[in-house]
């Protein structure tokens, strides 16, 4: 699709999956235990796990319009894949998520793919809210919406359940951000 195009920023690229990534992108982050804390899955076990999750969201689903598709977020330097970006359009709203490996954590890197996330987002033509969850706990997810400018509208009781954690349902934050476009 033509608006699912590559991102370059300073320091990473946002892309779509390529033959080669899993065996990075599971050692970097897809099989991290500490990067799965507050994901709605576990790590992967394996590279055939991120192999597959690669095929679904970031090549098959990269060409189908309206379907949930995911940037991998590589260094721009060497182009390893060190996270993903994950778009889940829904009409006049777009849901977003993103994780990046521990070992990029505090570089300011997620905050660097998300602003080009989002300012690539804005240009579709439809969208109006981006929005996310993210747990109560997760102070670093938090942070980095609060630096896109995304606004914390509430607390949703029992609303995740996140494997590490238990099968009981946690609390989240939902932030969003919304278009101007249309108001006066």
């Amino acid at each position: 699709m033509e608006d699912r195009v590559e991102l370059l920023t300073e320091r990473l690229r946002l892309r779509r999956a390529r033959q080669g990534d899993a065996p990075v992108l599971f050692k970097n982050y897809t099989g991290a235990q500490n990067c799965t804390r507050f994901l709605q899955r576990r790590a992967h076990e394996d590279v055939a796990r991120t192999e597959t999750m690669l095929e679904q969201w970031c090549i098959t689903a990269w060409d189908e319009a309206g379907a949930p598709f995911s940037w991998v977020i590589s260094t721009l330097d060497d182009d390893d894949p060190i996270g993903l970006f994950v778009v889940i359009p829904e009409g006049h709203k777009t849901e977003i998520h993103f994780g990046i490996g521990k070992r990029f954590w505090g570089r300011g890197l997620a905050v660097e793919a998300g602003r080009a996330a989002i300012s690539a987002l804005w240009r579709w033509p439809n969208v109006q809210r981006i929005w996310t969850v993210c747990d109560v706990e997760n102070t670093g997810s938090r942070r980095v919406l609060e630096k896109l400018g995304f606004q914390c509208e509430g607390t949703l009781r029992k609303w995740l359940v996140l494997p590490a954690f238990g099968n009981r349902a946690r609390d989240c934050y939902v932030f969003s951000s919304m278009s101007r476009r249309g108001v006066e």
